[in-house]
């Protein structure tokens, strides 16, 4: 049998076909088609089973990653959303946490709630922070209210947020149930059981958010089920999470806010595999597509873990302008910068690139297919990095001669520079502010990107990465073959998991081991059912927990791996020390002589790792060839050098090479600057070893 993993980008869908008997991989890219993505994630699908000579109904499992719930919110295409809220704070979306993202932007703003205050209705209940009733939930009132939201607003999703819903759920129990008995088309997100943790607005935006995206979600996936199961596929379709997880299609439509950053958490996982079959524990995962790059580290082979940020921000880049999330992500950032990012120059007559992207229709101007500003990838055909007629496959000659035209108009002449120049400044500027957003997201972290080792990967990854490591100080690159479409390769890889958790604040003096069990054991109920829909069996399932903490009266907790692996073994003796390490590592200080408390129970169900080795890219069938040779242009520092260029899949094994060269491939193109040397693995992986460079710029 056979699994498919789809990952659909902002400008390409990228597929890995695993045949599981022999565990080896073929890989297809195909442009996304953004008015409807699963048309163009079909398209792909279809040329790639056939050219393995495979059918629908032999693939078993289709692993699906999307950019579908951060799309619908940067655009604006979800549901008609309502809210039903306690009494007296129907404006929690709009008042946020009263925080400022810029402390020097007088003129910032944030985006407009998406349930507006028309459609934010209140209920008369109350429970007090113990989740004791105050004021008794009225049916009727609850009745009335949804009728006005259904038959006055015509809203088709409702999110459910009661102050305090998170230590007791009964209130929006019984709004669910009310809502299923008089609209049970309306689709209904209750905070309770999306997000049950601690404080209100963080929770009541995470649950609106979920409602917004839950029936574009459940549209699109019905539709991509129902055309796979026309093609004849009779499998399981499975959802790549933000933590690095696949669910079931049932877990992923009723928590869509799960899905939030599948693809870029497919790429991380990806890296993480590749860098362990070099040897290497500390990785810095480079991922750069036509519209994005994303960077993370992994740490001791650890995927670093965050459980809240925000999304569709105003100011993309500026962390904290968008809307608030909590829900459990991997650790990285992005920036925008793709293969698609546009070029201009600005009022001072610099050139800036991005975060605006061309994508893939009309894409850049080299793709011929309408695009009139300038690009990323516009500028490595110019330099010589892509090659016009092989780009692609061959599948898409690049129009080397308008791409020149429009670089000389609408940059090199307002520059008074060639258009190679032109050409290289753009590649420089948006390598520098890669560069720039990865030193800062490791600084913030603590992390020296000095000694680690880089992945490239995605289709513009590894004609970056030598640029983008030696200005992070990284000395060597690892383009895994298949680098192009790295993100489905992680696809494939990933463990079916699930993260769930709650809050019950307490003093841990105060906890004992039943008081533990009492609240872990709901959660890994409700994993284990989640597991149990996507046909993990439960005696093959690991177990990680962890804890919230603080000390009493600090602002801010600090999660807590704890080290047991059963939920009855856990004992406040042993908590109290996982936070006091937690702590030193976190603040470099010892804990505090202050009680301690904890606020939020995590647990995370995933199937046992069963040890397979990861599959592998069928060996290639072209004999060793020499190279051909072409003018490369590698900036002042060098100019424009006679350099030679490889087909990758007629590289021979262990060989090395010196640079300047550059290897091609169907979904990707490896560049090495001059003072680089390059070998090729046994399974046809390439390592750039960056050397101190001869010359400077």
């Amino acid at each position: 049998m056979h699994t498919l993993g789809v990952d659909i980008g902002g400008t390409f869908t990228d597929f890995t076909l695993v045949d599981e008997g022999e565990r080896e991989v073929a890989v297809e890219k195909e442009p996304t088609t953004p008015d409807n993505p699963a048309v163009g994630a079909l398209s792909g699908a279809r040329r790639l089973l056939e050219s393995e000579g495979v059918g629908f109904e032999d693939v078993e499992a289709v692993i699906h990653g999307t950019t579908l719930v951060s799309n619908t919110l940067i655009e604006q295409t979800g549901a008609k959303t309502g809210l039903l809220t306690t009494e007296g704070i129907r404006d929690t979306l709009r008042l946020r946490r009263g925080s400022r993202y810029d402390m020097f932007d007088w003129g910032m703003t944030y985006p407009d709630p998406l349930v507006p205050r028309d459609r934010r209705l209140e209920v008369g209940e109350r429970l007090d922070d113990a989740g004791d009733v105050v004021t008794p939930i009225d049916r009727e009132q609850v009745r009335e209210q949804a009728d006005r939201l259904v038959a006055d607003h015509g809203v088709d999703s409702i999110a459910v947020s009661l102050l305090h819903s998170y230590v007791n759920d009964e209130h929006e129990r019984v709004i669910g149930s009310v809502l299923e008995e008089e609209y049970p088309s309306v689709n209904v997100s209750l905070s309770s059981a999306v997000v049950p943790v601690i404080r209100e607005y963080e929770r009541t935006s995470t649950t609106a958010i979920n409602a917004y995206v839950a029936p574009v979600v459940a549209d699109y996936l019905d539709f991509l089920s129902e055309e796979l199961a026309a093609e004849g596929f009779a499998g399981e379709v499975y959802m790549m999470t933000s933590s690095g997880g696949v669910v079931d299609v049932r877990t992923a439509k009723a928590e869509p806010i799960r899905l939030v950053e599948s693809g870029p958490a497919a790429g991380v996982l990806a890296s993480r595999i590749f860098g362990e079959s070099h040897g290497h524990d500390d990785v810095f995962s480079f991922d750069m597509g036509g519209t994005t790059a994303k960077g993370s580290v992994v740490s001791d082979g650890e995927i670093q873990m965050k459980y809240a940020t925000d999304i569709a921000r105003v100011h993309r880049f500026k962390e904290g302008s968008g809307y608030d999330i909590v829900s459990p992500l991997i650790d990285l950032t992005e920036i925008g910068a793709g293969g698609g990012s546009i070029a201009s120059v600005n009022e001072v007559g610099l050139i800036e690139v991005g975060p605006e992207s061309a994508g893939s229709d009309p894409g850049p101007v080299c793709y011929n297919r309408g695009g009139d500003e300038p690009t990323v990838t516009d500028a490595s055909l110019l330099l010589g990095y892509l090659d016009p007629e092989t780009f692609y496959g061959g599948r898409m000659e690049l129009a080397q001669e308008r791409t020149e035209r429009v670089f000389d108009r609408k940059l090199a002449e307002p520059l008074e520079t060639s258009t190679t120049e032109a050409a290289w400044r753009v590649f420089e500027v948006v390598n520098e502010n890669m560069a720039t957003a990865f030193r800062r997201y490791a600084a913030s972290r603590g992390i020296d990107t000095r000694g680690l080792s880089m992945t490239a990967l995605g289709g513009a990854g590894p004609s970056h990465a030598f640029r983008v490591a030696r200005k992070l100080d990284i000395g060597e690159v690892i383009c895994p073959f298949g680098a192009g479409v790295g993100s489905s390769i992680g696809l494939t890889e990933a463990p079916r998991m699930y993260e769930t958790s709650s809050t019950q604040q307490a003093l841990l003096e105060d906890l004992d081991r039943d008081a533990f069990e009492q609240q872990f054991r709901p959660l890994y109920e409700e994993a284990r059912e989640v597991l149990s829909r996507a046909n993990v069996d439960e005696d093959a399932v690991e177990v990680d927990l962890s804890l919230d903490m603080r000390h009493v009266d600090q602002g801010h907790e600090i999660e807590v791996p704890l080290p047991a692996d059963a939920i009855d073994d856990v004992t406040a003796d042993a908590a109290l020390e996982a936070f006091a390490r937690a702590y030193e590592e976190t603040f470099n200080r010892e804990m505090l002589e202050f009680p301690v408390e904890v606020l939020t129970y995590r647990l995370e169900l995933s199937e046992a790792n069963d040890d397979r080795a990861a599959a592998q890219l069928a060996a290639p069938t072209d004999r060793v060839a020499q190279p051909s040779t072409r003018s490369v242009h590698f900036g002042p520092a060098y100019g424009s050098v006679e350099t030679d260029i490889y087909r990758w899949s007629a590289l021979e094994p262990g060989i090395q090479l010196e640079g300047p060269l550059v290897i091609e491939a169907d979904q990707t193109t490896v560049v090495a600057d001059p003072d680089s040397t390059v070998s090729v693995a046994d399974d046809y992986d390439v390592t750039i070893s960056l050397e101190e460079q001869r010359a400077t710029n």
